[in-house]
């Protein structure tokens, strides 16, 4: 079987009045991905009343965000690949600086325990400290909780991986700047859609950056667990 064959409903898609617009990716109990392309001509504001805890990621563009809890109400100005915690049953509203804004909706399993130093924090590159992953991916955790994290990973030129799969996670690989390809187990390499790429646990898969430019990638993870990637050796002749 291929990558394709488990993907899973085609995207759907619905207005915010014309041509703003919510692109709902994956919904599932155990991960839940939509994007947001929204114009400042049709839709300045936007409001949000989540009943989970939902990560919020900015893509492209800038907005004013205005989280009210009954404690407290704060204000941000989240920018070009930034992220931040969405509180459950709290009312967000948006006011888009830049003509047109391009963001990310994540929520993970109901059980994932977001605590109360991760709410109303801005988190980006630069504000958490880069780590060097497998085969030296350098790797930001914007997130990170007991079997789930969300991350941005670099891949330089030419990079190509070893084939794996993971146990029991699932994943989810967004490009922000340039185009990934994922390999299969027959070699054949696809390029990453403009969504980005669901890929279920114990499906093997390979990323590849074929290109001269650094890619960054959006990347989140579900059910990981200690020792769960298994590398796809060749088998000698």
């Amino acid at each position: 079987m291929n990558l394709a064959d488990h993907n899973t409903l085609a995207p759907t898609s619905y207005s915010l009045g014309e041509p703003s617009k919510h692109t709902i990716i994956h919904q599932k109990n155990d991960l839940f991905v939509a994007h947001e392309h929204l114009f400042q001509n049709a839709t300045p504001t936007r409001f949000y009343h989540h009943q989970a805890d939902t990560f919020l990621f900015i893509m492209k563009g800038e907005l004013y965000l205005q989280q009210s809890t009954p404690k407290n109400e704060q204000e941000s100005v989240l920018k070009k690949h930034q992220g931040i915690w969405l509180k459950a049953l709290t009312i967000n509203s948006i006011t888009l600086l830049s003509p047109t804004v391009e963001l990310c909706l994540i929520r993970l399993p109901s059980t994932t325990n977001i605590t109360k130093d991760d709410l109303l924090k801005k988190v980006s590159s630069g504000t958490v400290e880069s780590t060097l992953e497998r085969n030296k991916i350098k790797t930001w955790p914007l997130w990170k909780g007991v079997s789930e994290h969300i991350s941005l990973e670099l891949y330089p030129p030419y990079y190509a991986e070893t084939l794996y799969y993971q146990k029991m996670a699932t994943q989810y690989f967004l490009p922000l700047n340039g185009t990934i390809y994922i390999s299969n187990e027959q070699k054949h390499s696809d390029a990453c859609p403009d969504l980005g790429r669901i890929i279920p646990n114990k499906i093997p898969r390979a990323i590849l950056n074929p290109s001269t430019e650094s890619i960054t990638v959006l990347s989140v993870t579900i059910q990981q667990h200690t020792k769960g990637r298994v590398l796809l050796l060749k088998k000698s002749k």
